[in-house]
């Protein structure tokens, strides 16, 4: 079954508080979502890549690419107002058939064997949803923020991407109108009354949202390619 792969990176990353988006900020000599996409390259060598794009940020992704080469996406399309506008508008480009993985561009860092994992059990299942266990002791507050009680963090998993299902499946579920409570993918999977499968996911597949990130995703870079 054909593999495919929609990479969000449809934000400007205000939260990072610097004049470049996020995706792409320098990691180590590359944009910080080209390591994104050469991650999954290595475990997807065959796959068709779908980026979403801010539509502000389409000039300086050609010079990026002309400074730094191919990002290595098949598909560039601008984003939506939303996440789930940006999945959208990704899915547009691609059949009916196959296995397909939402991505955030800014988790440069999951491992080859949790990418095929995920892809794996979404053609077997027809999804597969990775996450991993929580670590910190977790306290859930009243709306007023005036009380709180613990959480039992054992029953808790922190969700990562990428996200696959069912292609088909997939666009069928995203055939409705946006909420906010659309947070991701799966979100919209169980919207549509389909139950959805999780799988083990990666400790080291962080998503880089704030400044402290930033220096994370050096060392991880440092570790992970320590000849690039």
């Amino acid at each position: 079954m054909k593999d495919y792969v929609v990479m969000v990176a449809g934000g400007t990353g205000t939260r990072m508080r610097l004049a470049t988006a996020k995706q792409f900020l320098n990691v180590e000599g590359l944009p910080l979502m080209w390591w994104t996409l050469r991650r999954f390259r290595e475990a997807l060598p065959d796959a068709e890549v779908t980026l979403v794009l801010h539509e502000s940020l389409f000039e300086e992704f050609a010079v990026l690419e002309a400074k730094h080469g191919s990002a290595g996406a098949t598909h560039v399309v601008p984003g939506g107002a939303e996440r789930f506008h940006s999945v959208l508008a990704g899915l547009a480009t691609l059949p009916d058939t196959g296995v397909v993985g939402i991505h955030d561009a800014v988790r440069p860092f999951p491992s080859v064997e949790t990418i095929q994992r995920c892809f794996a059990q979404a053609e077997a299942q027809g999804s597969a949803v990775p996450v991993v266990p929580v670590k910190d002791s977790i306290r859930k507050m009243d709306r007023e923020g005036a009380s709180s009680q613990a959480v039992d963090r054992s029953v808790l998993r922190a969700v990562q991407t990428p996200q696959c299902f069912d292609l088909a499946t997939l666009k069928a579920a995203f055939e409705t109108d946006y909420r906010p409570e659309f947070t991701d993918d799966a979100s919209v999977m169980e919207a549509a009354g389909h139950e959805v499968q999780l799988c083990e996911g990666d400790p080291w597949n962080v998503k880089v949202t704030t400044p402290e990130d930033l220096i994370i995703a050096k060392a991880f870079v440092q570790a992970a390619w320590p000849n690039s």
